[in-house]
């Protein structure tokens, strides 16, 4: 080996350990930013196989980054979102379903019993007849009390609904830009802002909803699929998706290339579907079905009328209803008493008993007609709402734990370890300055060599 072949090798492994170091010092850099994961620089053996101008010949720097790893991490974070985001959506909903009696629908049948009950004793008792009448008054009114805060918070889910399909369309739209980066970007060596901003991207699109992701192997540009099957992002282009919450299920989310929709979704937005489709809806049936609360509020308040007319009052006459249901559908949230019905127009009595129906209207919320009473059905409706919860509430915490052990797993994978890259620095320096003694050494040897030639030649 020529000098002048040695002090090119050495001066080449200078510059290979000098890009190592590089690589060391961007993991450190980046030690705390989302969604990067660390470069290993790999160092192949210095001769004088190349010519000592492209430090490539020598040095490959490759990513940790592990697809398993980060598909878990997505498929958890996805999990724990949709969970976390139904939990936090029901509690409102189970508050509406008071079952023990002291606020609600339930403390007005319950009122409503007392009050009737009272008034089969005496019923002629004007006092008694107005309490009775304001206990129906109440018993409207925690209906429409229910149904207004079902209402609102549809308003709010529907809202975030849009909210969460807008983050999406936003995010997607960013990956796809980062795609034309990842693709114009040196084939050489891996770029680890491109493909930081865009794990990180994509770990906060599977929270909003969950994704399947392929990775082009020579661009590192990504594809991505909302719930297995409507696609978000296929190279530079993003495709937006599209709400509309008053759809039938599997129908409110629609993507601008078209196509059939998935069933179900996970993350955020399948949260809030879930509850959405689940809850909301069976309780309100907005598209025009009956719903439960409805079919509770008008069922209660048709078995009220149509007693009250069967009957006659305390002077003889025939009773009148008390209940205006003229929107069945929409009964819960319209229920109102007949405001000119006073108390010696209620048909408390039969032909043989002056308070038979009066005795009749005070059993009717615990009375089991086809099989349910009125508080038999909200307990059932509340029951569900409360199972929902509870499930939810479960799920979360199973999710979350899923979640952060994914995660854990993903750093000891793909992190950036600070006490190695303090030992791979400190190995990369020494052979820098090892390299350099050579270089001037060899350095020195030349010019040596170079005056012996010079000299030789006089």
């Amino acid at each position: 080996m020529s000098l002048i072949s040695a002090l090119q090798t050495a001066s080449t492994a200078m510059e290979v350990f000098s890009s190592a170091l590089g690589v060391d010092q961007t993991n450190v850099a980046n030690a705390s930013t989302a969604g990067y994961s660390a470069l290993n620089a790999n160092i192949q053996p210095i001769d004088l196989s190349g010519d000592g101008t492209n430090t490539n010949d020598y040095l490959s720097v490759t990513s940790t980054d592990s697809a398993f790893a980060d598909a878990s991490v997505r498929a958890a974070s996805s999990q724990a979102s949709a969970s976390s985001t139904a939990a936090q959506q029901l509690s409102p909903v189970n508050s509406l379903f008071d079952i023990t009696g002291q606020t609600g629908i339930l403390a007005a049948f319950q009122q409503f019993s007392t009050a009737f009950a009272n008034l089969s004793v005496t019923p002629n008792d004007p006092t008694l007849g107005a309490a009775a009448l304001a206990a129906a008054g109440n018993v409207a009114s925690a209906f429409q009390t229910t149904a207004a805060g079902l209402e609102s918070q549809q308003a709010q889910t529907d809202s975030s609904i849009q909210s969460t399909v807008s983050q999406i369309n936003t995010l997607t739209s960013q990956i796809a830009q980062l795609n034309v980066q990842a693709a114009g970007a040196s084939q050489s060596q891996t770029n680890p802002g491109i493909q930081a901003n865009l794990s990180s991207d994509l770990d906060q699109l599977s929270s909003l909803v969950d994704i399947n992701v392929t990775t082009n192997a020579t661009t590192g540009a990504v594809s991505v699929l909302a719930g297995g099957e409507l696609p978000l992002v296929l190279g530079d282009q993003s495709y937006a998706l599209s709400a509309n919450p008053a759809a039938a299920a599997g129908s409110q989310i629609t993507s601008a290339t078209g196509g059939n929709s998935p069933v179900s979704f996970s993350g955020q937005l399948g949260g809030l579907l879930q509850v959405q489709n689940g809850t909301l809806s069976p309780l309100l049936a907005p598209t025009g079905s009956t719903g439960s609360l409805n079919t509770l509020a008008s069922g209660f308040a048709t078995a009220v009328n149509s007693l009250l007319t069967s009957g006659v009052t305390t002077a003889g006459a025939p009773g009148v209803a008390l209940f205006d249901i003229s929107d069945p559908v929409n009964a819960a949230s319209t229920l109102t008493v007949d405001h000119a019905v006073t108390a010696s127009d209620l048909g408390l009595g039969t032909a043989t008993e002056s308070n038979g129906i009066a005795n009749q209207l005070a059993a009717l919320p615990a009375s089991t007609a086809a099989g349910l009473s009125a508080e038999g059905l909200f307990g059932s409706i509340a029951a569900s709402v409360g199972q929902s919860l509870s499930d939810a509430n479960t799920q979360s915490t199973a999710d979350q734990t899923t979640l952060t052990s994914a995660q854990a797993n993903r750093t000891q994978i793909s992190g950036v370890s600070l006490d190695q890259e303090a030992v791979n620095i400190t190995a990369y320096q020494r052979a820098y300055d090892a390299s350099a003694q050579v270089v001037s050494i060899l350095d020195q040897l030349t010019s040596i060599e170079v005056g012996l030639l010079n000299g030789n030649t006089q």
